[in-house]
């Protein structure tokens, strides 16, 4: 099995294009791939995504509130079942990020009903201590595999344990995912990969 950890800002349109890329290019292969979002928040990721910008320390920590409050609610969707809580991101963010929609309970609760979960169960969810908990563990699993730059993969093997690759950015996800849709019958799916850094 192949497990692929795909760490993201959840406000970040180059991190919800790759969480759309793994979650197409997971369902079109042949080998079983188990592929977990996991949000990436702190300081450095705030930094890398106004380096270009100058904001002032009020804009800054509204952006970072909202991400961790996002982040929340992803982790609460996750105890109902990752395929679900990934369409519900995806949905939050088209609406955030594309239509330009403000994030409101009225929004949240709309798309969270659509993917059928229940919500009265996701509202008390949210605000819980086991949320938080979880959210923290996800921040330590980002420092044990090392990364610390949103849009960020890294691709396990289980079947052959010193494979491993840390993919970052969405260009090299990309160019990745495109490697092995050219050759689609490559019996490992880190087998031809080479690049960037790797786990052993």
């Amino acid at each position: 099995m192949i497990e692929i950890y795909l760490f993201v800002n959840p406000l970040g349109k180059n991190c919800a294009e790759a969480e759309k890329l793994l979650i197409d290019f997971t369902s079109t292969r042949s080998e079983k791939i188990d592929l977990t979002i996991i949000p990436l928040i702190n300081q450095r990721m705030i930094t890398a995504t106004f380096e270009q910008q100058t904001i002032d320390l009020e804009t800054r920590n509204h952006y970072f509130r909202l991400a961790y409050t996002i982040a929340l609610d992803f982790k609460a969707a996750q105890i109902q079942g990752k395929k679900g809580a990934r369409q519900f991101l995806l949905a939050l963010q088209h609406q955030l990020l594309n239509e330009g929609i403000p994030y409101s309970e009225s929004l949240i609760k709309q798309l969270f009903l659509q993917t059928g979960g229940d919500y009265a169960m996701f509202k008390e969810d949210r605000h819980s201590a086991l949320i938080k908990d979880l959210f923290l563990k996800d921040q330590c699993t980002a420092r044990d595999f090392q990364v610390y730059k949103q849009t960020s993969a890294v691709i396990y093997n289980c079947y052959r344990e010193e494979d491993g690759l840390l993919l970052e950015g969405l260009d090299l996800i990309q160019e990745v995912i495109e490697l092995q849709r050219c050759a689609p019958r490559t019996p490992s799916l880190l087998q031809p990969l080479k690049m960037n850094k790797a786990y052993n």
